[in-house]
């Protein structure tokens, strides 16, 4: 079946999106702290500055979709280690800071359970412009503490299984 033109530029926007935020964990896994991140999403959000406040900002909402895409590859890959977050958060307090995992607990719900993941949209408005950050720094958790899960491609695990997930 062809693609629409607009389907193609949704995926194009959304390995974009991805590229972006995979640069951002592998400067975060090299360099710790918390910019990369929060450069990489300052980037990603800059065009839904200039959109009304009412708008769904589609820069904010693609990278939060990448993001959730991501938790979820990690959680299926991982479901048989009930300790997936806390070794995510672990690795955020040692390298970034206490301060910066207790921000990041926030938004683990979806990588624990599922079930519970609507509980973190309740702290979008709390952590600011730390939220999408903060998932940037528990993807890097992950990848450092779980390393070999990825496939052949130099890409971060959570990205290719959740683009093999994606394309399968």
């Amino acid at each position: 079946m062809a693609r629409t033109r607009r389907e193609a530029g949704i995926e194009d926007a959304y390995r974009l999106v991805s590229d972006v935020l995979e640069g951002a964990v592998r400067e975060t896994l090299a360099e710790p702290g918390p910019e990369p991140a929060r450069f990489a999403v300052r980037q990603l959000t800059s065009v839904d500055d200039e959109l009304p406040d009412e708008a769904t900002p589609p820069g904010w909402s693609l990278a939060f979709l990448v993001l959730a895409d991501w938790y979820e590859a990690a959680r299926t890959a991982l479901a048989d280690d009930e300790q997936r977050a806390e070794r995510a958060l672990g690795w955020v307090a040692e390298h970034l800071g206490r301060r910066f995992a207790a921000r990041a607990r926030y938004t683990v719900a979806p990588l624990v359970d599922l079930a519970n993941a609507r509980e973190t949209s309740l702290y979008v408005e709390a952590l600011g412009e730390d939220f999408l950050p903060t998932m940037v720094w528990t993807v890097a958790g992950l990848v450092a503490e779980y390393p070999g899960r990825a496939t052949d491609d130099e890409r971060i695990w959570p990205r290719s299984r959740a683009d093999d997930a994606r394309d399968g």
